[in-house]
């Protein structure tokens, strides 16, 4: 269709694919940080996610998420300095943009990091809902079909904590059940689960 040509009808509206995306993004963005000034909170947004855009060039793959959390994990803490998330990132080709936006979007201002959740919020800048979240997070922590139980509830609990749109009692059900099946759970059981609960 050429571009000066008249719309006369619906089906000639072409709606591109990652839009739906990035609109939600930002309403939820303006929904949780409840800005004085809309419009300059709006051009600021928009701003910081087309330099990420222009400095990443691509969403962080699987390879760069596993990376991130195979380092991490073996340091056996909870919590960690900046210093090491900025290490571990860097070990696993995360732009420093995005190492800034991630601590800037968690609140994260001292120097210790929960590194778990902000691993969640790396994983969520590649998946972009909810529920492709927990699902990229299944098959990240997945061995043989099984993932521990305890990162997953964490990881679901921050997230959703942060989604406005998302009912926590459908949440915490989905815990229950997941909490429920001890150290491990199933892969595939925990994204049924998560795709019956999360919006």
């Amino acid at each position: 269709m050429n571009d000066k040509e008249p719309l006369y009808c619906a089906e000639q509206i072409k709606i591109p694919p990652d839009l739906p995306d990035i609109l939600k993004n930002y309403t939820k963005h303006i929904i949780r940080t409840q800005p004085a000034d809309i419009m300059t909170c709006s051009a600021e947004y928009f701003a910081r996610l087309s330099k990420q855009r222009t400095q990443m060039g691509k969403k962080l793959t699987n390879h760069q998420l596993e990376a991130f959390y195979i380092k991490v994990s073996k340091l056996d803490r909870d919590m960690i300095t900046r210093k090491e998330i900025e290490e571990a990132c860097n070990h696993a080709s995360v732009s420093p943009i995005q190492v800034n936006d991630v601590i800037s979007l968690g609140g994260w201002n001292g120097e210790k990091i929960p590194w778990l959740r902000f691993w969640a919020l790396l994983v969520a800048s590649a998946s972009g809902t909810l529920i492709a979240t927990i699902e990229s997070v299944c098959h990240l922590l997945s061995d043989n079909g099984n993932l521990p139980s305890a990162p997953l509830m964490e990881i679901i609990s921050f997230m959703a904590e942060r989604d406005p749109t998302q009912d926590q009692s459908k949440i915490q059900n989905l815990l229950k059940i997941i909490g429920s099946s001890g150290p491990t759970v199933n892969a595939d059981m925990a994204m049924v689960s998560a795709r019956k609960e999360v919006k």
